[in-house]
């Protein structure tokens, strides 16, 4: 399986899955012999009345709801919960809902009833009202797919956005191909030779992924219906190609995932500016960086002991509390590394930058990277 769709599929277990315990009957019967089960449904009705509205709505079963199982401990239910707070289409009442149920034994074991007895009545519905039952039910999976795939791609792929907002043409239209044109499993090639080369390769890396060309596809008709939905957001397709601008373009789909880290550690670590030339947290506390052992205990006590043996200045606490830190030192060390290049990238205002100045902080960019 390719990397790109492990994660896609990682991430979608999470906040996506099948309804296993929704299982509307085929089979007819007469109200009559089913009336037990209606008499049962009015109980559990006042007691949790909310419960029984969203099955009759079609809403899926609230282990579908939270993505768990009926095997799965309080821990794994919180945790679930906790994600599908940030995460679903699902209103907010539904997922309280679903919380209170099926994290409280007791009333998870009545809520298995009433899915039981609410299964059985159903074989007195017609063929009409369970199909339109399982419509609902279907549209509500549906909408909770596309959130979570939407989600995905705002989280993994914003470069594609940001390009899409700074003007450049969709990737079909950059290779000059007709995507409504194009078979599934068909290799993508540029047909435009007035695109840079580099660019092209580029894009067309993506567009010949299987998993890549899914989610970039989600994301164009996502726009498209955005679009239609809200007039207003229309102006975006007025966007202005701005020609020559290729390598600006090729910058952003190559390094943006570190011009956004960069951004977030001068955000978060101001302070960190000042040492990434020649003085650094290393050489504040008189370390060589080569001699830190791999071992993270063993790193921590090589920290304590430089420490030590070093006058307790400002200066030197900042350089401590960093370096003792494995992850505020593994972002650290990537500062150190990349800061310099990423740093006058960051810099580049588009309408001015020129295609020399972007080609010859690349060069220094891979040359970097690729160590």
């Amino acid at each position: 399986m390719a990397e790109e769709k492990k994660a896609f599929d990682e991430w979608m277990q999470l906040f996506v899955c099948d309804d296993p315990y929704w299982k509307v009957p085929t089979r007819y019967m007469d109200m009559s012999r089913v009336g037990a089960m209606g008499k049962k449904i009015e109980k559990f009705e006042k007691l949790y009345p909310k419960c029984i509205e969203d099955l009759f709505d079609g809403a899926p079963t609230y282990y579908c709801v939270l993505c768990v199982s009926k095997k799965d401990s309080r821990v794994a239910i919180e945790r679930a919960y906790e994600r599908k707070k940030e995460c679903s289409t699902y209103p907010d009442e539904v997922i309280e809902r679903a919380y209170e149920m099926l994290s409280d034994d007791k009333k998870r074991s009545t809520y298995n009833e009433i899915l039981r007895v609410f299964f059985k009545l159903l074989q007195a519905f017609t063929a009409i009202e369970k199909r339109e039952l399982i419509d609902e039910h279907d549209d509500w999976l549906r909408m909770e797919k596309n959130l979570a795939t939407w989600e995905y791609i705002l989280k993994n792929r914003k470069v594609w956005l940001r390009l899409f907002h700074q003007g450049l043409p969709t990737f079909y239209e950059v290779l000059g191909v007709d995507r409504a044109g194009l078979k599934d499993s068909e290799v993508i090639e540029c047909k435009n030779k007035n695109v840079d080369n580099r660019l092209a390769e580029e894009i067309g890396k993506i567009l010949n992924n299987p998993q890549l060309r899914f989610e970039y596809d989600f994301m164009l008709d996502a726009l498209d219906k955005i679009f239609d939905e809200n007039p207003l957001a229309g102006i975006g397709r007025e966007r202005v190609f701005l020609k020559g601008k290729d390598a600006f373009y090729l910058m952003l789909l190559k390094y943006h995932d570190y011009l956004e880290k960069y951004a977030w550690i001068m955000q978060e670590h101001q302070d960190w500016k000042e040492y990434t030339d020649e003085k650094t947290f290393y050489s504040v506390l008189n370390i060589d960086a080569g001699s830190i052992p791999e071992d993270k205990r063993a790193a921590e006590n090589f920290f304590r002991n430089a420490y030590r043996d070093t006058e307790r200045t400002e200066e030197v606490n900042l350089a401590y509390s960093v370096l003792k830190n494995s992850r505020l030192r593994e972002d650290y060390d990537w500062l150190l590394k990349n800061g310099e290049w990423v740093s006058m990238l960051h810099e580049f205002d588009i309408e001015e930058v020129d295609d020399a100045q972007i080609k010859a902080v690349m060069e220094i960019a891979d040359a970097v990277v690729r160590k």
